[in-house]
């Protein structure tokens, strides 16, 4: 009869511990990807590593269906964190791009994807809480590769 106590827990430790692998299963990994970059604009101060760019909706390229999984404040590491995939292919080599919209405040990180059994993965995409505006945001992900661009439907957040 001890046993099954300790069998539940056990059992319940796993399922919690890997919890995180189901959104993520790439988490730890190490990648030798670029750290994120930051585009913002604004009134406010651009930073000297700030840039503007814009690019035209690239029309020869197939279309990628973008999804947010999850768009979310971290107030305790003050950063939103955006988690999203691509799910109608699978690829190594395009860019995610979050963008965050306040106002007349814009603020782009990008990571690199990766291919996942069934569809492409964003890797984990920071945006620094550090000067946004309070109250009510838009987040998008956009994603570009030499054969796919496509355009995330726009997730809510609130600081």
């Amino acid at each position: 009869m001890k046993k099954l106590p300790l069998i539940t827990l056990a059992v319940l430790l796993v399922a919690v511990l890997s919890g995180c692998s189901f959104l993520y299963p790439n988490w730890g990994k190490p990648t030798d990807s670029p750290s994120p970059t930051k585009t913002s604009t604004g009134t406010s101060t651009p930073d000297p590593t700030d840039t503007e760019t814009t690019s035209p909706t690239p029309t020869d390229k197939a279309e990628a269906t973008v999804e947010i999984v999850d768009a979310y404040v971290d107030s305790p590491n003050g950063v939103i964190q955006v988690i999203a995939q691509i799910s109608n292919f699978s690829e190594d080599g395009g860019t995610c791009t979050a963008t965050f919209t306040s106002g007349s405040k814009t603020v782009k990180v990008s990571q690199t994807a990766e291919s996942n059994a069934a569809n492409t993965q964003c890797h984990p995409m920071e945006i620094n809480l550090g000067g946004l505006p309070a109250g009510q945001g838009s987040i998008t992900v956009t994603y570009e590769s030499t054969k796919y661009y496509g355009v995330s439907a726009p997730s809510s957040v609130t600081i």
